[in-house]
């Protein structure tokens, strides 16, 4: 249980996040003693996803690379929902805001059957429960005005970095629980080419999703029919412009497509 006092700023803070989502606008970081707490950090932002009324159609994950982990010194992938009013089909032209930091490139799966209240400790059981797999481009950056994220209680807040999501048509390969495959971003308008694998995903995005999996049912929280997961990024984050074209390649299973 929390004090008056911090269950007070956590109704304050959600709120302002909530509407900066809203607006796509920037607000002023939250004290680095509440977002350093992962307990606040995670409320605050149950709060937020509450109080923006939107309709959630899947989760993503972050922090799936290693690299990242360190970066943000965190000890494990964090997730946040993703939401209709920000899911978009590949090639949509997309505005560019200030809050945008850029774009990666991402293995989805969309869920066949619901997930709730089911022992899976074991990958291999998870087959029945995928639909499909797609590439998929997730928009990141943050709402707060902060340079850079320091550490994984400021990615947590802030929606889990999630700006928009933009996938493409889902394929049934024989081996989705072993994909493995070279990735790539192209920036159509200098040709400049961004390089990734599915390995930088916690060595393979099934792992991804065991874990997102695992994790919300210990918080007793559904993985609904139909919802995808995006599991984290393959590639680098890839810094975008207006008038940009991007285009994302993952052999076996297509392409995505992003324009500003």
């Amino acid at each position: 249980m929390y004090s008056k006092k911090i269950f007070k700023k956590i109704n304050k803070f959600s709120t302002s996040l909530a509407s900066a989502r809203k607006k796509n606008i920037l607000i002023n970081p939250l004290p680095i003693n509440i977002t350093n707490n992962i307990h606040i950090a995670n409320k605050i932002k149950n709060f937020s996803e509450i109080k923006l009324e939107w309709h959630p159609i899947g989760f993503k994950v972050g922090a799936t690379n290693k690299k990242i982990m360190k970066l943000l010194k965190a000890k494990e992938p964090f997730y946040s929902y993703i939401f209709k009013e920000r899911t978009f089909d590949s090639k949509k032209k997309l505005k560019l805001t200030p809050i945008v930091l850029g774009i990666e490139l991402e293995v989805a799966y969309k869920i066949s059957k619901e997930i709730f209240n089911v022992k899976i400790d074991r990958k291999n059981q998870l087959k029945k429960y995928i639909k499909g797999i797609a590439p998929a481009i997730e928009l990141v950056g943050y709402r707060q005005k902060l340079k850079k994220i320091n550490f994984v209680g400021q990615a947590i807040v802030d929606f889990g970095l999630n700006i928009s999501f933009v996938k493409s048509k889902i394929y049934k390969i024989k081996n989705i629980l072993n994909f493995q495959s070279k990735t790539k971003i192209i920036n159509l308008s200098n040709k400049k080419v961004y390089q990734g694998h599915t390995k930088n995903v916690l060595g393979n995005p099934i792992n991804s999703l065991f874990w997102l999996i695992n994790e919300i049912q210990n918080r007793n929280i559904f993985l609904n029919n139909d919802f995808w997961v995006t599991t984290g990024s393959t590639t680098p984050i890839v810094p975008v412009k207006k008038k940009e074209k991007f285009i994302g390649e993952i052999p076996l299973i297509g392409k995505v497509q992003v324009n500003f």
